[in-house]
């Protein structure tokens, strides 16, 4: 039989030494192992050194200066300097203080060291680029819980512009060699999401064989159109007219596309079509940005047999923008494109135009999503009130629509105004009632109209008796609304009541009391009508409000906020509205990430150098309703609670290798909170080495912890990290990881035994952890790796072997 030997925390060392040196103490033996017992397939954890950024840093703050662009001739790069601050944002000169970096995909990023200079606080990288598209790149400096990012516009080397890509289109692909025709090209200036990037400078030319032929572009410009990203140029054959093919060249900065064309004789046989169609794959698509619509072409002759070899031009209107596939008819007759909204996300028609000889065909289809509301406060006024109109303008995905011009009329001779949406798609309208009776406000924005009506200085008809309200639905969009910051306003949901008779006609006039009702203690927010205010369903039976969030959040679904309706203005308060009549609608408020865990799939994996094993965590993050929740910046912290010491040996029987353990030791370096020093200390005489090593075991080294890639939770709130050590520690070392996050409400998420002070083996709270081996390679017969403890081999933790 095997034996364990417990020794308690430091503070009990020096009393159960003297016991021992008195002759009275024995040893505790706190666990009895059968030398077959084991746990040797079990599995453990890995984490891999975490590099400057999670090294504790006495900085307060960091400061990162640098280019704001990078030429993408992929010889230049970026120098960055960073500077560690502490108090007043003063260099924190005289002290060493650990960096990390990290770059986006496409990047390369070389820092000059792992530290900042003493003398002056600073640590300088270099950026360089494998990837040379033009485009944003994030630079993400961190030095402990410290996390700055620095951001550079990725530019053409010539022109500093952001042009991705050239759309190059010829409206023929023959010309006659009579000199009589010339041949017309449209150059797109792209962006990385492939939308017009306008007013980018753009050059065409020709390679001729002839040195002959030349381009003029249209009005002699050398940068395309603002808006559409277009430039027109017409390409002459010039004096000589031989038979031959030529390149026309569009070039803006890096970027060169070209097309070419041939010069053929002018009697040659050109095939000919009695009738040509044009067809789309879609009538309508939605104004995300992110859907196409296919066109098809066909030509056929007068036995409506397809017709090959035609040469077919397209064009698009309203700022879309098209992309041809081929522009001379296939062997099916059919020449293809496919047309984007580009960069306008407004409602709206666009027209294909496709032509080909005397032939001309237009096909359309329309953009929808753009989505305009309004919400009045208040929808009654008297005049000389001053009263606002809260629009928000969102796409097919509920997404804002940001930057989009809105233009709105009001009552009163003055009260027109325009503008643009905000970050949020919303505008604000201000206005001074005038007039009297039901008077409309009208907005357009994106394609979208809206027109809502607001009562001055008038009294509103009472809903007829007669009408049967048979329907009354409350709705609340978003369900999930984060907290404002103090004196803003800008987080809402709204607030939605539809009416409906039994005919299924709207019903107008409905008086709506809106109010938060005996749950007003559970939220700090309000209603943008007013508590308890009445509110007034317009012509289409629509009543609509919102609720503003305080600083508070909520747990799931308990803001409730109530509404009471009646037909006439003598509508109930919340408290003594009738069943019948009461509706109520459910909300969460959020303020930042609730929840934080950890797990594993207990795989282990050898490390990239074949020394070491590895393990992967991955770590979720979740607000109040359970939504992931992204960037949010993440600290691993890793603890070695104990060790033990012993070894493996081969069991012919079960022909595998078994655990065989002689004793359990606490670790030597005094725990606090999980967090140890790695110093050796002595208290009260005694030092904490107690097997007289000249080092405190386990090591903080034995294993090491580290995120993988970022260290910000990804789209689904999740992160991934690891522990690796050495493969002959396996099985004996016992870890325990703790993985914090910035602003989460909850405690950090543990994974192992937690140690505090005074803590002996009998007192770790939790599931122990120890570093896993391979379950293959207790199967094999050759020694493994971790056959002898590292921390030796003989039954007591005074000794060092």
């Amino acid at each position: 039989m095997a034996t364990v030997v417990e020794f308690l925390d430091m503070k009990n060392l020096k009393r159960w030494l003297g016991q021992i040196l008195s002759g009275v103490a024995t040893v505790v033996l706190v666990t009895t192992l059968a030398a077959c017992g084991g746990g040797g397939g079990s599995a453990g954890t890995p984490i891999i050194g975490g590099g400057g950024g999670s090294a504790v840093s006495t900085a307060t703050d960091l400061s990162v200066a640098g280019p704001a662009t990078l030429p993408n001739t992929g010889a230049d790069v970026l120098t960055l300097t960073v500077t560690a601050l502490g108090a007043g944002n003063a260099a924190l000169v005289g002290v060493e203080t650990p960096i990390a970096f990290s770059v986006d995909a496409g990047a390369v990023i070389t820092p000059a060291g792992k530290v900042t200079s003493k003398s002056d606080a600073k640590l300088s990288a270099t950026v360089s680029l494998t990837d040379r598209t033009a485009r944003t790149v994030v630079v993400t400096v961190t030095s402990g819980t410290l996390s700055k990012q620095f951001k550079f516009d990725v530019v053409d080397s010539v022109t500093g512009s952001k042009v991705a890509d050239i759309s190059l289109v010829a409206n023929k692909v023959n010309v006659p060699n009579n000199g009589t025709e010339q041949l017309l090209v449209t150059a797109t200036t792209l962006d990385t999401q492939r939308a017009a990037a306008g007013g980018a400078p753009l050059l065409f030319s020709v390679n001729d064989p002839e040195k002959s032929a030349f381009v003029v572009p249209s009005g002699g410009a050398t940068t395309t159109g603002a808006e559409s990203g277009q430039l027109l140029g017409t390409v002459s054959l010039g004096g000589k007219l031989t038979n031959r093919t030529i390149a026309v060249v569009a070039t803006s900065g890096t970027v060169s596309r070209s097309i070419t064309f041939d010069v053929v004789d002018s009697n040659a046989v050109t095939p000919l079509a009695a009738d040509m169609s044009i067809s789309l794959s879609k009538s309508t698509i939605g104004n995300s940005g992110g859907d196409a619509v296919d066109v098809v072409v066909t030509a056929v002759d007068s036995k409506r047999n397809a017709v090959a070899g035609i040469d077919v031009s397209f064009s698009v209107d309203s700022n879309a923008v098209l992309v041809v596939g081929n522009s001379k008819t296939g062997a099916d007759g059919t020449a293809k494109a496919s047309v984007t909204i580009g960069a306008d996300r407004a409602n709206r028609l666009v027209t294909v135009t496709a032509k080909s000889g005397t032939f001309t065909r237009q096909a359309s289809f329309r953009v929808t999503g753009a989505k305009l509301q309004a919400t009045l406060q208040p929808a009654t006024l008297k005049v000389g009130d001053s009263g606002q109109v809260q629009y928000s303008l969102s796409d097919v995905n509920a997404n804002p629509m940001v930057g989009v011009p809105i233009s709105v009329n009001g009552p009163g001779s003055a009260s027109s105004a325009t503008g643009i949406t905000d970050g949020r798609g919303q505008f604000i309208y201000s206005y001074v009632a005038a007039g009297s009776g039901p008077t409309p406000i009208t907005a357009s924005a994106g394609g979208a109209t809206l027109s809502s009506t607001v009562q001055i200085d008038a009294k509103l008809s009472d809903v007829p008796a007669s009408t049967n309200i048979a329907s009354a639905t409350f709705t609340v969009a978003p369900t999930v609304v984060s907290v404002n910051a103090v004196g803003s306003k800008d987080n809402r949901a709204e607030l939605r009541l539809l009416f409906l008779s039994d005919k299924n006609l709207p019903v107008p006039n409905v008086r709506v009391r809106l109010g938060l009702g005996d749950n007003s203690a559970g939220t700090d927010g309000d209603i943008g009508s007013g508590k308890d205010a009445v509110v007034t369903s317009d012509a289409n039976g629509i009543a609509v409000s919102s609720f503003i969030p305080g600083q508070r959040a909520s747990s799931t679904d308990q803001v409730k906020i109530f509404a009471c309706y009646a037909k006439d203005d003598t509508v109930e308060s919340i408290a003594t509205c009738p069943a019948p009549r009461k509706l109520v609608g459910s909300l969460t408020v959020v303020e930042q990430p609730l929840s934080i865990s950890i797990g594993t799939n207990a795989l282990i994996e050898n490390g990239s150098s074949g020394l070491t094993y590895v393990q992967r965590f991955t770590v979720l993050v979740v607000d109040a309703a359970g939504n992931p929740k992204s960037d949010v910046q993440l600290t691993p912290v890793l603890d070695l609670p104990s060790y033990y010491k012993g070894d493996w040996f081969y069991d012919d029987i079960k022909q595998s290798w078994v655990w065989r353990p002689v004793a359990h030791c606490l670790n030597e370096d005094s725990a606090v909170n999980g967090y140890r020093n790695g110093t050796i200390e002595t208290f009260g005489g005694v030092s904490e080495d107690v097997n007289g090593n000249g080092q405190l075991d386990p090591r903080k080294s034995d294993v090491s912890i580290a995120l993988v890639g970022s260290t910000k939770t990804d789209a689904s709130g999740t992160a991934v990290l690891r522990i690796e050590y050495p493969q002959n520690y396996g099985s004996w070392t016992e870890y325990s990881i703790r993985v914090g996050a910035t602003g989460v409400v909850s405690p950090p998420a543990f994974f192992g035994r937690v140690a505090k002070a005074g803590d002996t083996l009998f007192t770790l709270t939790g599931t122990e952890q120890r570093t896993a081996v391979p379950a293959a390679k207790l199967k094999e017969v050759a020694d493994p790796p971790f056959k002898l403890s590292p921390y030796g081999q003989v039954a007591s933790c005074l000794s060092p072997n």
